[in-house]
């Protein structure tokens, strides 16, 4: 495995069977803190992928899979660390060469398949960005909300407009 993949699991598309085939990939410990780091994330305790490959026409290949797992994050209100729970379920075609049109840049144009690279898929790359995806980006520990200024305190701060704070540089100003 490359030292840039931190999760890798090639399959061969020519070699799936005509009634596909399920793949169940479990990264080990060292294997799931290489993800913790990618994914931005303290650690992940659990991590659990099932894959369901096809083949599709053309030399194509659609692989259905659903991610379940357990990432520790740090809380953006209370800065305590919790364990996350975290489940994506996806379906992405692949093609030997996927057709260019045009629209390929219009947003509204239509998705192109994931590209087979030298005839094959990596699942573990692919579970990779979606355990990416499944992350939440401002993670908040359940039961801690946060609690801005009270009534109390914010009237104890007397708002000044920026007007007043220019009439000081105007008597600055004169002063010289």
């Amino acid at each position: 495995m490359p030292e840039d993949i931190p999760f890798s699991h090639v399959i061969e598309v020519a070699a799936i069977a005509p009634e596909g085939e399920r793949v169940e990939l479990i990264p080990d410990e060292a294997t799931r803190a290489r993800l913790a780091a990618v994914a931005d994330v303290v650690a992940i305790p659990a991590l659990k992928v099932q894959f369901e490959v096809r083949p599709a026409d053309a030399g194509g290949a659609v692989v259905i899979g659903k991610l379940e797992g357990v990432v520790r994050q740090v809380c953006v209100v209370s800065l305590d660390e919790f364990d996350n729970p975290v489940s994506e379920e996806f379906a992405v075609d692949f093609a030997a060469e996927p057709e260019r049109t045009e629209t390929d840049d219009d947003e509204e144009g239509e998705d192109l398949p994931d590209p087979i690279i030298d005839g094959k898929i990596d699942l573990g790359a692919l579970a990779t960005e979606f355990l990416i995806l499944a992350v939440d980006p401002y993670p908040r520990k359940p039961g801690v909300e946060f609690a801005g200024l009270s009534s109390e305190e914010a009237a104890a701060e007397p708002k000044r407009s920026p007007f007043d704070q220019l009439s000081g540089l105007k008597d600055r100003i004169k002063k010289q």
